[in-house]
């Protein structure tokens, strides 16, 4: 179901119309996304999976062989691009050198790049981010290249791991390092006390229980409220006051996000 003159309306929705309901901008994932930062607002612990990724990192760094890791998740939304940002900190405030790769490095010779770029620091060994849908050849030269330990993403491990799959362990985060409801509800709570510049309460505490109740990943959870503050702010902006109640969260965690 697709109804655009009401989604292209919510798209259109800027930071101004947010503040004109007391927030800093909108938590979603998808087109609605609106707001001045780059790293998560907030931070709910994915229990063992970061002090496991952590751990390798750092057995890397001191010079131990491990194998390379590949986070995946059937569907977007699951929590993988969150968890390489905490590992991106992780690296920053330890010192410890890192790279993002990127679609277009595929034209780059990656087994000369690196290891010059290394030496230009006079390090010897770095972590590797990919996020989803890289060629697999990226992951083939990669691989070649000792000094680098890889943390990709993706849905697809077969097609981008294509030639390279044994040299990686494959994390099911969504079946092995489930957030609980209780962790999602935690999340936008804190999710709403950050974006909050007012004293209103835009979505009462109920309702956050409820949307953690209905949905099963970070992503999910953080869409529908999204969509909640984007209709608010879209009434704002009409002039015309709306209380968001238990039958918007019902049909958005049903219906999901409206998309670009």
């Amino acid at each position: 179901m697709h109804f655009p003159m009401l989604f292209e309306e919510l798209h259109r929705l800027d930071e101004w119309d947010y503040e004109r309901i007391g927030l800093r901008g909108n938590p979603a994932y998808s087109g609605l996304r609106r707001g001045d930062w780059e790293e998560p607002l907030v931070h709910v612990r994915r229990g063992k999976l970061e002090d496991e990724l952590i751990e390798i990192i750092e057995r890397f760094i001191s010079g131990d062989d491990v194998k390379h890791v590949y986070l995946f998740s059937r569907e977007g939304g699951a929590g993988k691009s969150h968890t390489q940002h905490i590992l991106r900190r992780h690296c920053h405030e330890r010192d410890i050198p890192f790279m993002d790769i990127w679609h277009e490095d595929m034209r780059n010779n990656l087994r000369e790049a690196i290891p010059y770029m290394l030496e230009m620091i006079g390090r010897e060994r770095c972590v590797v981010f990919l996020e989803c849908d890289h060629p697999p050849e990226i992951y083939r030269q990669l691989v070649e290249i000792p000094q680098c330990l890889i943390i990709g993403s993706g849905h697809e491990p077969h097609r981008e791991l294509d030639g390279v799959m044994d040299r990686f362990r494959v994390l099911d985060i969504e079946r092995d390092y489930p957030l609980s409801h209780e962790q999602l509800y935690e999340l936008l709570k804190a999710t709403m006390e950050e974006l909050r510049i007012g004293d209103a309460e835009v979505v009462g505490d109920d309702l956050l229980r409820m949307i953690a109740e209905r949905v099963k990943s970070p992503g999910d959870a953080l869409n529908v409220l999204g969509v909640l503050l984007a209709i608010a702010a879209y009434k704002a902006k009409r002039g015309e006051e709306y209380e968001i109640t238990e039958r918007d969260v019902r049909v958005w965690t049903r219906r999901g996000m409206p998309r670009d």
